[in-house]
């Protein structure tokens, strides 16, 4: 059982997928356009019988250099939580911690008087999450402590198209992910706590490649209203919604 136990946490804290919006708002604002954006995101991952869900409250500030050019800074909260059928096993909850980053976002002229821009940006993310997994029996609980330092880089490339009162978008995703892991393992029986090791490691996940699509509804006051998928298949995507208010929007 206690190899079992090792299998498990390695394939759930070492696979599991974590993405972030690549836009809310889509495209760029503007040269000395200043845009405020709350971003709520939900994640779900299916790794064999194991779930990983990431829950996360952002705020993003935008800040057009150019026009065609825009970077913003987030900072915020983000809560996993990775579930597993097994019944022996008490699952891991990690709960709200500070996440950070920067990106950017480019935004071509239109083509040929076309309707639609070209749009291509890139972010990076940081975050951490602290918590633990239990094995227990009828004679013995064993707990898994585990700290994560995750870093997540984030690449797009698509297409905006505005309409009067509303954008759609959509794009090809990049992604990949660095996380630094320790693991502590303490044994209780008979009243007795015992440590038995600690671990560290590193896990980088390669490339991912997906799609993003989105729509932006445009209100009075300068306020948008955007809804958003990140899909890597059918068991791993990401839903956001956010809401961004800016100094102007000119299309």
């Amino acid at each position: 059982m206690f190899k079992k136990r090792i299998i498990f946490v390695f394939l759930v804290g070492a696979s599991m997928l974590q993405a972030q919006m690549a836009g809310n708002p889509a495209g760029v604002r503007g040269e000395g356009k200043w845009t405020v954006s709350a971003i709520g995101t939900y994640m779900n991952q299916q790794v064999g019988n194991e779930l990983a869900i990431s829950r996360r409250i952002l705020l993003r500030s935008t800040w057009g250099l150019t026009s065609y050019l825009d970077v913003f800074g987030m900072v915020g909260g983000i809560q996993l939580d990775l579930k597993t059928s097994n019944v022996n096993f008490v699952d891991y909850e990690g709960k709200f911690r500070l996440g950070y980053g920067a990106g950017f976002n480019v935004a071509f002229q239109r083509i040929a008087q076309s309707r639609f821009w070209i749009w291509i940006g890139g972010q990076a993310l940081r975050y951490s999450s602290q918590g633990s997994f239990f094995e227990e029996s009828d004679i013995f609980m064993k707990e898994f402590k585990m700290d994560y330092d995750s870093r997540e880089f984030l690449g797009y490339a698509g297409i905006v198209i505005p309409f009067k009162s509303f954008r759609l978008y959509g794009a090809g995703v990049g992604w990949a992910i660095q996380r630094l892991e320790s693991k502590t393992e303490y044994l209780e029986y008979g009243g007795m706590v015992n440590t038995i090791g600690q671990v560290d490691g590193e896990f980088r996940s390669g490339l991912w490649t997906g799609g993003v699509v989105g729509i932006e509804f445009i209100l009075p006051q300068q306020y948008v209203i955007g809804l958003e998928g990140l899909f890597f298949n059918e068991e791993n995507y990401q839903i956001m919604i956010g809401i961004s208010q800016t100094g102007g929007q000119e299309w």
